[in-house]
């Protein structure tokens, strides 16, 4: 019998991550030598009142991909693993903890940091899109267990209807 992970699972929105993403944009910051406002606190944790897996979620903006390495052998000072590329264009570095902390670095203004910004704030100010993706999340890790290919598979039709909504409500035609 498998045992359930620790982390593929979801909790109340617990204010103290925002505290948790702080103190570690102003570390990866020094280590990094990034301005603060290329380090975003990104997914559930980031929205107020959402329920979420107690994962603190940070996207970290570097020049370009060649940095990647570079700042991936930095952030081991931190206690952080450079774990490759996961998504295309990005670098998956997490930090065990707790809590843990999964760094994505990706380009600073790319399409994955834009999208990551739009969602979140989407989400931030919209409460009954926030509650259906929260329901949402909760019914897939129910169904499917701690599967993080296909939970975030089952999450994707969802996000990018919410990412097409609000393109549209800003008038980006992009879809």
């Amino acid at each position: 019998m498998n045992t359930p992970h620790p982390n593929y699972r979801i909790v109340e929105h617990d204010p103290a991550w925002g505290s948790v993403f702080v103190a570690e944009r102003e570390r990866i910051a020094a280590v990094l030598g990034l301005p603060q406002g290329r380090i975003e606190h990104i997914g559930s944790t980031a929205v107020p009142g959402l329920g979420a897996k107690p994962i603190v979620d940070i996207m970290a903006g570097a020049e370009c991909e060649s940095h990647y390495a570079m700042h991936g052998a930095r952030l081991k000072g931190l206690g952080y693993e450079d774990r490759g590329e996961t998504v295309p264009g990005t670098r998956y570095i997490r930090k065990a903890g707790p809590p843990r902390v999964n760094l994505h670095l990706t380009v600073f203004g790319g399409e994955f940091w834009a999208e990551h910004l739009l969602f979140r704030d989407f989400l931030r100010e919209h409460g009954e899109t926030a509650r259906e993706y929260e329901r949402l999340k909760r019914q897939v890790l129910a169904g499917l267990g701690p599967d993080p290919p296909a939970y975030n598979a089952a999450r994707a039709g969802f996000i990018n209807a919410v990412l097409a909504r609000a393109r549209a409500g800003r008038g980006d035609e992009r879809r």
